[in-house]
């Protein structure tokens, strides 16, 4: 079965860092097998989960199919920092930066940090990510917090003047590509993700 009758109407990444898709078909339930294989990225698959309902205005029956996963892929991040500066509508889904703008990435890696991996893993493997997709290794990565297992971590000797902000430095990367990134505290990013970017 081919999605030829079914439509992707929305395709976005949550500030929670959960991505989701729906898809719609009117009058026959959304093939779940046919999207989950063609949407969710290999990497994410251990995280993802649908769920369904019928709309039914008028005897339409219009079906609906969300795929939900943990983000680990390239996201945009331009149109949320203009959100969060300019003052968005619903305070809800813009959270605090704790940060100057200009210091956050426009674009960057998401990465779901799984129970067991290392934020050292974790921030590795975006970067390799970051420089497939955007031809560049990261300069950055940020974390909500900075786990207590990050013992592999080396803070450098100075330090932000937000006191909110520690840095400290990962190593990434293999031959031409090894290098660190500075791992910066940011309140924007979800629990128990890492983005990796170009710091400003």
């Amino acid at each position: 079965m081919t999605g030829s009758d079914q439509s992707v109407v929305s395709n976005q990444v949550f500030w929670t860092g959960l991505h989701r898709v729906e898809v719609i078909r009117f009058a026959q339930p959304v093939d779940e097998e046919y999207w989950v294989k063609k949407l969710v990225p290999d990497r994410c698959l251990e995280t993802y989960t649908c769920f369904d309902f019928i709309e039914d205005p008028k005897g339409l029956k219009l079906h609906h199919l969300y795929v939900n996963w943990k983000e680990r892929g390239a996201v945009d991040y331009s149109p949320l920092w203009k959100a969060a500066v300019n003052g968005a509508q619903d305070t809800h889904s813009v959270p605090a930066l704790g940060t100057h703008p200009n210091s956050l990435p426009t674009v960057g890696v998401l990465w779901w940090i799984a129970p067991g991996e290392s934020l050292s893993f974790s921030a590795d493997v975006a970067s390799t990510l970051h420089k497939r997709v955007y031809g560049v290794m990261p300069s950055a990565a940020w974390v909500r917090n900075l786990p207590r297992g990050a013992i592999d971590c080396t803070p450098l000797a100075r330090t932000n003047s937000d006191a909110r902000v520690r840095t400290v430095r990962v190593e990434v990367g293999e031959g031409d590509d090894h290098g660190f990134v500075e791992l910066m505290v940011g309140e924007w990013v979800p629990e128990r993700f890492v983005v990796v970017g170009v710091s400003g």
